[in-house]
């Protein structure tokens, strides 16, 4: 449970800080990648990014990683370390030739990886996605800078041949519903809005996203969700179903939402919806399940 809210106290400082880095950067990452690498010693500073290097094959290439990657299993032997505060020596010290870093970090840790390039290691910044569209491109950005352009064009068609098979699964006639999605709970209740990679999941998914008034990832109150009325309520925050019932449960007039009369309150695993990589498939199977009951 820790973790978890490591994990979403992460996922929510990192979207905060995109906003501020802005999106001039599609330059220095094109120049970046000009230039491809037998790479052998690769840190990796974020989940997602860690998972797409080993469904390209090179997970035995990956000798240090954040202290929030869980998977695949193997990555609990490699080199942990805090991609919120990073380290220098520590980052040396496992000798990398290769840093994949996240664009936020450019805020956050820019002095250190601009340093640690200047010391010969190769820093690549790999761009948030805010859609699966969007994830797409950081397969084969990451594909480029790696050398496995093929694997990575591999990895997209068959992501995107899965996703289509999820989609293609939602019922025809399906109402339309609107979906709260609960990325972090009190004291501090965090939704996703509009330009988020959940937004862009429940748009798959024909629901409509309860917050989508609202952009980026944004704390809420309890009476913002009530007027919402929202017909389905989804936790992401790594709990259970009964334990998210029994929190909305606590919280009172929730029980006058459309959610809550029909006994729609849904929990699942933020980790496969909340980090954009090869496990998406899975995660958008997941979220479907839960607004259609399949």
């Amino acid at each position: 449970m820790k973790k978890q809210y490591k994990i979403v106290s992460l996922f929510i400082v990192i979207a905060i800080l995109l906003v501020a880095c802005g999106t001039n950067s599609n330059q220095s990452q094109q120049k970046e990648q000009s230039e491809n690498h037998d790479y052998k010693r690769i840190v990796s500073l974020i989940p997602s990014n860690t998972e797409i290097l080993y469904e390209l094959g090179l997970g035995d290439r990956v000798v240090g990683v954040s202290t929030v990657d869980d998977y695949p299993k193997e990555v609990k032997d490699k080199k942990q370390f805090d991609a919120m505060k990073l380290n220098k020596e520590a980052l040396l010290k496992a000798e990398p030739d290769l840093i994949l870093a996240h664009e936020s970090q450019k805020s956050t840790s820019g002095k250190i990886l601009n340093s640690l390039k200047e010391s010969g290691v190769k820093v690549v910044y790999v761009k948030d996605a805010q859609s699966i569209d969007e994830m797409y491109k950081t397969f084969r950005q990451i594909g480029e800078v790696t050398g496995k352009n093929k694997k990575a064009k591999e990895l997209v068609k068959e992501t995107k041949a899965n996703i289509k098979e999820v989609k293609d699964s939602i019922p025809k006639n399906a109402k339309a519903q609107k979906v709260f999605m609960e990325v972090s709970s009190e004291p501090e209740i965090y939704t996703a809005g509009k330009e988020t990679f959940f937004d862009d999941m429940l748009t798959q998914l024909k629901v409509d996203n309860s917050f989508s008034n609202l952009t980026g990832w944004q704390k809420i109150s309890k009476e913002d969700i009530i007027k919402k009325n929202p017909d389905i309520l989804i936790s992401t925050m790594g709990i259970s179903k009964s334990e998210y019932e029994k929190i909305i449960n606590q919280r009172g007039g929730f029980n006058e939402i459309n959610a809550v009369k029909n006994n729609n309150i849904e929990a699942i695993n933020g980790d496969q919806i909340s980090r954009p990589g090869p496990r998406i498939d899975d995660g958008l199977k997941a979220l479907r399940d839960a607004i259609y009951k399949q």
